[in-house]
């Protein structure tokens, strides 16, 4: 028996980086290679981001995860930038509110998300349009490796699943999955896998940048991909979900900048956090009070603090389910809120039931 112990199975040492390029680093190179008798789950990551001697941050815009050759940017997609550090070191994290991806050795189905694999695991870094990386940064995935013939005892037979409840809105979306005899030959067919049948059950986390400016009256600004709001698709944080798709949005952070005013969720027209009116509905996240700031934690603390602050999570899961749903914000009317000022960022799982 070996021990099932949470270990590094990539990390990569990234350097110079010129704008608007990937650097693919091969399995072997980050030492995420399994031998054919194991099998892996990736519980949470590590970014160190690059910054110059001067403090003067590099743009470290993306970074995704590779498993057994399949990029899963559609899933997770994270901001390596230091402001907007969404998976910052986990000894830097203030109060230890780390984000994973789902709870190891698990078998609950809405619960172990995490993401597995059965040969090699690396990542794929994205320098953004504005500055060059120069300088070192470093990305690390944390998981826990089991041999095969480990793999029943250690997640007790079966993998179940149940109904997802959204006690804040009265909703509950039953998952229609029978048990899967967990073993080495189902591992990919298991949450988080690359193999599942419908519904398939996924971590989700993203971050977007507004792609223009906001109006200065106070108006919605919808982070929409057809829209021209955002970048590319995986910066699209609009949704017109059917029967057949559901989000349970577990987290939602917002980086302020001049001129922000608030930020929330709209949900088959429904704000959240609500307020007595339209106007005061959503959270207040300007650059003096954010309570869903995340990143380095500048400007609530010195320059020269090393912390960051997690994702924060919602007083209560949301679901999305055969709705229109979106991420907005809304600048202080005083002012716009320039092009690519602000970033927000959202987790939680992703549940398809379409081939």
């Amino acid at each position: 028996m070996e021990h099932q112990e949470l270990r590094v199975v990539c990390d990569y040492l990234g350097g110079a980086q010129a704008v608007n390029t990937w650097a693919t680093p091969t399995p072997a190179v980050v030492g995420g290679e399994l031998e054919n008798d194991e099998r892996g789950e990736i519980v949470y990551a590590e970014i160190w981001s690059p910054v110059t001697a001067l403090g003067v941050e590099e743009e470290l815009r993306k970074v995704v995860i590779v498993l057994d050759g399949t990029d899963y940017g559609q899933y997770v997609s994270l901001g390596g930038i230091r402001a907007t550090n969404m998976a910052p070191p986990k000894t830097r994290i203030f109060q230890g509110h780390l984000y994973s991806f789902g709870s190891p050795h698990n078998s609950d189905g809405l619960k172990n998300t995490t993401l597995k694999f059965k040969q090699n695991v690396t990542v794929r870094t994205l320098c953004g349009p504005n500055v060059a990386i120069t300088q070192p940064f470093r990305v690390r995935l944390w998981a826990y490796v089991y041999k095969s013939a480990e793999i029943p005892a250690a997640f007790g037979g079966n993998m179940m699943f149940g109904p997802i409840n959204d006690r804040a809105r009265g909703r509950v979306l039953h998952i229609n999955k029978p048990a899967i005899p967990v073993s080495a030959d189902s591992w990919l067919t298991l949450p988080g896998g690359r193999d599942q049948t419908i519904p398939k059950v996924n971590p989700y986390v993203r971050y977007a940048y507004n792609l223009v400016a906001t109006n200065g009256l106070g108006g919605d600004y919808q982070f929409r991909f057809t829209n021209g709001g955002v970048t590319d698709e995986q910066e699209n944080l609009y949704w017109e979900f059917d029967e057949k798709d559901a989000l349970l949005i577990e987290s939602v952070g917002v980086k302020a900048a001049a001129n922000l005013g608030r930020t929330g969720l709209r949900i088959a027209g429904d704000y959240h956090p609500k307020g007595p009116t339209p106007q005061t509905c959503l959270a207040p996240t300007n650059l003096a009070i954010n309570d869903m700031n995340y990143g380095f934690l500048f400007p609530f603390a010195p320059v020269t603090h090393p912390y960051f602050a997690a994702l924060p999570k919602l007083e209560r899961s949301l679901l999305l389910w055969n709705e229109i749903g979106a991420v907005v914000i809304r600048d202080d009317t005083v002012g716009v809120v320039a092009a690519n000022a602000v970033q927000v960022a959202l987790s939680g799982i992703r549940i398809e039931m379409r081939s």
